[in-house]
């Protein structure tokens, strides 16, 4: 059923993102959204869990689909969400991949043989709460503010207009080397909302550039169909039938 037998001590872990990137991994390796997500009419562009909408179900297919097969994890997902993954509420947690193998065999007609016996790493795992990723982050506040300004190509002083501050505040930060969380939550916001801003209007282009092709393609049709249309005239004209009597005669 599955190639890895050896469950004990690997573990999915997840972690929310401040804007909404929520990350989730197996065996240190972060599991990507887009492997599952088929509906590209309505996209979902991060896992979620602690609810039953698209990103949780989602989930659900990808810890089934990782740990047994395709067919198990389309049967079983939406059992799964409403068992296992509705009920996280932190923003951060650990599941072992044990737990899923004993939820699949409990609640499917599959078994999951497990391995309980593995050479226990001497390395303890740490898994960072929210906080503390943002007080790391925080730490290195110059390569921050320029990472930011050169991400989106503005200057400093426009920085501080952005967060209604003064550019000697932002002097401030650079020399104390500390940012307030305010001041880095909203410069987050800032770039998703300027990223999202970017990528509508790219949309915007594109459907522009499909809607003149849509014409363009419709435009040919059109005249295919006028000289169609003059062809069909043009045979009927000569009188085929006619013709070919008047040939038989000769």
């Amino acid at each position: 059923m599955t190639q890895d037998l050896n469950l004990k001590g690997k573990y999915f872990v997840a972690s929310r993102g401040f804007y909404g990137t929520n990350s989730v991994s197996y065996k240190n390796i972060e599991i990507e959204v887009t492997r599952y997500n088929h509906d590209y009419t309505n996209p979902v562009t991060s896992f979620d869990w602690g609810n039953t909408q698209k990103g949780s179900q989602l989930l659900a297919y990808a810890i089934l689909d990782t740990i047994a097969t395709p067919t198990i994890a389309r049967v079983y997902a939406t059992k799964y969400m409403q068992h296992v993954i509705e009920k996280f509420k932190e923003d951060e947690w650990r599941m072992e991949a044990t737990e899923v193998a004993q939820w699949i065999n409990n609640y499917t007609d599959y078994k999951i043989p497990i391995n309980l016996e593995y050479k226990q790493n001497t390395t303890p795992q740490v898994i960072q709460t929210k906080e503390e990723k943002l007080n790391n982050t925080i730490k290195n506040s110059t390569t921050i503010i320029d990472g930011f300004c050169q991400d989106l190509q503005i200057q400093k002083e426009t920085l501080a207009k952005i967060l209604d501050i003064s550019i000697e505040m932002i002097h401030s930060w650079q020399q104390n080397n500390e940012i307030p969380k305010f001041a880095l939550k909203a410069m987050e916001f800032y770039k998703a909302g300027r990223m999202l801003k970017e990528q509508n209007t790219r949309l915007k282009i594109d459907i522009k550039q499909f809607q003149e092709d849509l014409l363009q393609n419709q435009t040919q049709i059109s005249l295919y169909q006028a000289e169609r249309t003059k062809y069909k005239k043009f045979i009927n004209t000569l009188d085929m039938p006619n013709l070919y009597q008047k040939y038989k005669e000769l």
